[in-house]
C-alpha cells in the first residue's frame, strides 16, 4: 500500500473523540493484521488504516459511515477499492473486505475481517512530535517518535529517491519505537512541508542536509551519535556507507535494496527488465547501450550531440519506441554518477546489507560485490543478507492475497535479529 497518499501525523485533542481497533483480513490459512482508528468530531466519523505488513500508517479512508453497529469504510490505492464492511457482534465487529478493480470497478474477491476494541493505544506508549530544522538555508520538518519505555538508542530514517516524503517510514518508524528506539524521519528537501528542491541536487548535498538532521536529532532526543545508528533503502541505501564515512561516531549501518554500482546503472537494470519482453533477446543490447547514452546525458557524461548520433542509428527500428531519448534542455541530475562502492571499503561500523532476489533495479550480484567491499573495511558484525521472492521494496506477492504489496516478514525479523545483536555486543 505504498503508494497511498498519506496525511500528516494526526494529534488528537480534546475536541476529538477517539476508538483505536485491532483487525485482521482473514485468507486461506494466513491472516493479515491492520489497525483502525476512528475520529469523531462534530459528529462526523473519519477512519485511519495503519499495517505495518502493508507498509501503511495513518492513511485516510474514504466514506466512513460508523452507525450503532455497523462500520463501513473504503480504502483505494492504484489498482484496487477495498470496501470494508462490519457488523457488530458483543464488543468486537465481523465483516468482509471487498476487493474491486479500479479498471473496470469488477469484484475481484471477498475476504473475511475483524475488528477488537483497543484498551491501550500507540500513542500511549510512544510520543510523536513534528519537529522543524535549518540545513544548507533550508528549513526541513520531520518527526521525533519517542518511546514510553526508550533503550537509550536512537535510529535515523535517512532519505531516499524521487518525491518521496517521510510519510512512506513512518510504519517502520512506528515499529522500531514500539521495540524502544526513539526515531527521526524527515521530509527532504522539496518533499513533504520542507523547502528547497531535490532534483538538481547531487547526492552529497542531500547527504549534507541528512548529517545536519542527524545532529539536530542528537541534540533534541540527547542522544550522543554513538547511540544512533542509520538506515535507508534504495538511495537511501547507497547513502549509508557514505555518511556512516563521514560520520565514524555513528553506531551502526542499515542498507536496504542497495545496488553495488552507480545509480545509473541500477535505472538501466531496472529499464532491462521492465522492458525484456517488450524488445526481445535479440535486440535488448543495441537498445540497452541506446537508453545508456540517454541516462549518461541525463547525468551530464556526454554531448548531445553524441546522442543523437547513436539515437539516429537506429531511428529505423521498432524496439527504440520503448527508448526514452531526453530532451536537450533537460536539467541534469548528477546523482545518477554516484557509487556507494567504495565507501563500504573504509567504514568502521557495523553494518547490514540486505538484498531481494525479485529485486528489478539492483543487479543481482551485487550483494556479492558489496560483501567483498565491506570485508575490506574494519567493520565489525557486519552481515550480508538476501531474501528469496523479494523485490526491491521488501514485499512479496502472496498468491492467496495478491491484492496488497505485503513486507516478507523475512525483512523485519532480520533487522530486528541484528539489531538484537548489536546491543548484545555493546554490553
Amino acid at each position: 500500500m505504498k503508494h497511498f497518499i498519506i496525511l500528516p501525523i494526526l494529534f488528537f485533542t480534546t475536541t476529538l473523540i477517539a476508538q483505536s481497533f485491532s483487525g485482521g483480513i482473514q485468507y486461506g490459512k494466513s491472516s493479515l493484521n491492520y489497525k483502525i482508528r476512528l475520529v469523531e468530531m462534530e459528529g462526523k466519523t473519519e477512519a485511519y488504516f495503519s499495517s505495518l505488513a502493508m507498509n501503511a500508517y495513518e492513511i485516510p479512508c474514504q466514506k466512513t459511515t460508523f452507525k450503532k453497529d455497523s462500520l463501513k469504510f473504503y480504502v483505494v490505492s492504484d489498482h484496487y477499492t477495498y470496501e470494508y464492511n462490519y457488523l457488530k457482534t458483543n464488543n468486537n465487529l465481523k465483516g468482509n473486505l471487498m476487493v474491486y478493480s479500479n479498471e473496470n470497478e469488477q469484484l475481484l474477491n471477498t475476504f473475511e475481517t475483524y475488528l477488537v476494541p483497543e484498551t491501550k493505544t500507540e500513542r500511549d506508549v510512544i510520543k510523536i512530535q513534528n519537529l522543524s530544522f535549518t540545513s544548507n538555508g533550508l528549513e526541513l520538518y520531520g518527526t521525533l517518535w519517542e518511546p514510553k519505555n526508550s533503550i537509550h538508542k536512537g535510529l535515523f530514517l535517512v532519505t531516499s529517491s524521487q518525491g518521496n516524503d517521510r510519510s512512506g517510514t513512518n510504519a517502520e518508524a512506528s515499529f522500531y519505537a514500539d521495540l524502544g528506539y526513539t526515531i527521526f524521519n524527515y521530509d527532504k528537501r522539496g518533499t513533504g512541508k520542507s523547502s528547497g528542491e531535490w532534483q538538481s541536487a547531487t547526492i552529497e548535498e542531500l547527504c549534507s542536509d541528512d548529517m545536519n538532521a542527524l545532529e539536530f536529532f542528537s541534540k533534541i532526543s540527547t542522544l550522543s551519535l554513538s547511540n544512533i545508528g542509520i538506515k535507508g533503502s534504495s538511495q537511501g541505501g547507497i547513502k549509508i556507507p557514505f555518511i556512516l564515512s563521514k560520520m565514524p561516531e555513528l553506531c551502526f549501518g542499515i542498507s536496504i535494496s542497495c545496488p553495488d554500482g552507480t545509480l545509473l546503472e541500477s535505472d538501466l537494470n531496472h529499464w532491462k527488465n521492465i522492458n525484456f519482453n517488450n524488445i526481445g533477446k535479440d535486440n535488448i543490447e543495441l537498445a540497452l547501450k541506446v537508453q545508456k547514452m540517454g541516462y549518461n546525458y541525463l547525468a551530464g557524461n556526454i554531448s548531445y550531440e553524441l546522442l543523437m548520433q547513436e539515437s539516429s542509428k537506429n531511428s529505423t527500428e521498432d524496439w527504440l519506441k520503448y527508448v526514452w531519448i531526453p530532451e536537450r534542455d533537460v536539467p541534469k541530475d548528477y546523482k545518477l554518477n554516484f557509487s556507494g562502492l567504495p565507501y563500504f571499503k573504509i567504514i568502521k561500523q557495523p553494518i547490514l546489507v540486505i538484498q531481494g532476489l525479485s529485486d528489478e533495479v539492483v543487479p543481482p550480484e551485487s550483494y556479492k560485490t558489496i560483501e567483498k567491499a565491506i570485508k575490506k573495511s574494519k567493520s565489525p558484525n557486519s552481515k550480508v543478507i538476501t531474501l528469496a521472492d523479494t523485490d526491491h521494496s521488501m514485499t512479496y506477492l502472496n498468491k492467496e492475497f495478491p491484492y496488497f504489496q505485503i513486507l516478507n516478514p523475512a525483512y523485519l525479523n532480520t533487522v530486528t535479529d541484528w539489531l538484537n545483536k548489536i546491543l548484545k555486543e555493546e554490553e
